[in-house]
């Protein structure tokens, strides 16, 4: 048996963050994340077909089904072609065992894209945008470009590395102690529920070098500032719906642990900090708001801080008394934690995957790369963010009909003297729906 043969294990438990997603996934929180990669030229479907196979050879933790055990469920690995499927006008919607060939990954194109999406239980968006990048340079290699293997470009050559299927929080928690979880419930928008399967992304695009210069005139990051243009747009629009009773608004921003722990992992590595702001306390201007924001993350996100909150999930998932109950009663037991502790909590996600970076030669045939997070009927917008060639990308998904915070947001950036062109996934469009 070759070594890649054996690189390909048969079958992987799920990562500590991993456990939650099957347990409450639904229609309407899908638990599906996008990456995608707009080229130059319009896509040549047997290429991508081809290059798709070579690059799940060389990651095949994503060529994998999900199973349910007696005590958990797990990802078995697959030897059967995974096809590429043409887009749709509404992504990230539920996995389907029947669509999707009971697969947790989709590859997607129309016209000059290729896109993928993913079941969360199999990897984070840095896993995902590793394999998209690996993907798209085998499809330029499949035209006869040659694309080296660097700028987190995997050697589809090379057999895979076992450590890129590890499951690296506990080495990462480590005999931390646990942190407390005392978050209480948080402000949500309110609107008209869009039709079923229907799912709005709005996406403004602004100039990386305009955006980090005013976010340094405030002392903050670009991510520090746009949490606090969030929040404060949020409080403003709970503020003007005159409540009775005002609630916190936080946001969760997601953390990539590999920024803190040496790790090949392409599965989930990352935890979260959810900086906020409690209204009843008093009204507060964004720069209050933007300088609590940056005080906050300052001090959360460290490694001795994520480490505590990793290792609370850790030793829950590991607790001797959770191993021997029954999945179906896991289940249920996660989904109630989940929904005390999950949406309620926060009132909405900004996720910032940073700056994508590439080979030079492949740089000159990608236009650009977007990030989307699936429909969530809990905390029914979320934001995205993602860098690529001196261009940001902030992507806002909906499930209501109301846009009032992605007007009132970039808005806000404008009168920051920050230029944005905003696009629709609504304009007309040959994509049909899922």
């Amino acid at each position: 048996m070759s070594s890649r043969a054996h690189a390909a294990r048969k079958w992987y438990p799920l990562d500590n963050a991993a456990n939650v997603y099957p347990a409450v996934q639904s229609s309407k929180r899908p638990n599906v994340f996008r990456v995608s990669a707009t080229l130059k030229e319009p896509v040549v479907p047997e290429l991508l077909q081809t290059a798709l196979d070579i690059t799940l050879r060389r990651i095949p933790s994503f060529s994998v089904r999900l199973r349910s055990g007696l005590f958990w469920h797990y990802l078995s690995h697959s030897d059967d072609p995974l096809l590429i499927q043409e887009d749709v006008v509404n992504p990230c919607m539920r996995i389907s065992h029947k669509r999707d060939k009971g697969f947790q990954i989709r590859v997607r194109y129309h016209d000059t894209r290729i896109a993928l999406e993913v079941f969360h239980s199999v990897t984070d968006g840095g896993g995902a945008m590793t394999f998209l990048k690996t993907l798209v340079a085998q499809y330029l290699t499949q035209l006869g470009h040659d694309i080296p293997a660097s700028h987190g470009v995997l050697d589809c050559s090379e057999s895979p590395r076992p450590d890129e299927a590890n499951d690296d929080f506990s080495a990462f928690a480590g005999d931390s102690s646990r942190a407390p979880r005392e978050q209480g419930r948080a402000y949500h928008v309110s609107g008209t529920p869009l039709p079923r399967h229907d799912y709005e992304i709005i996406t403004g695009t602004v100039p990386v070098d305009v955006i980090r210069a005013v976010a340094r005139r405030y002392g903050a990051s670009i991510t520090e500032y746009l949490a606090g243009v969030f929040l404060h747009i949020l409080a403003g629009i709970q503020q003007a719906e005159k409540r009775r009773r005002l609630r916190p608004v936080y946001v969760q921003v997601p953390v990539n642990l590999r920024r803190f722990h040496p790790s090949e992992t392409l599965r989930n590595f990352s935890s979260y900090v959810c900086p906020g702001i409690d209204l009843t306390q008093g009204n507060r201007t964004f720069e209050e708001t933007l300088a609590s924001v940056h005080h906050f993350m300052r001090y959360e996100v460290t490694a001795q801080k994520l480490r505590s909150r990793v290792a609370t999930n850790v030793h829950s998932e590991s607790h001797p008394l959770l191993r021997p109950v029954p999945l179906f009663l896991k289940n249920q037991a996660i989904a109630t934690v989940y929904n005390l502790s999950g949406p309620l909590a926060y009132s909405s996600v900004l996720t910032n995957l940073g700056v994508v970076r590439v080979p030079p030669a492949m740089h000159q045939h990608v236009e650009m790369f977007d990030f989307n997070l699936g429909p969530s009927h809990g905390t029914k917008i979320n934001c995205t963010v993602l860098g690529y060639d001196g261009k940001l990308r902030v992507s806002f998904g909906r499930v209501i009909r109301e846009t009032m915070v992605e007007r009132a947001f970039f808005t806000f950036l404008v009168r920051h003297m920050i230029p944005v062109k905003v696009e629709t996934n609504q304009e007309p469009a040959e994509c049909p729906t899922a």
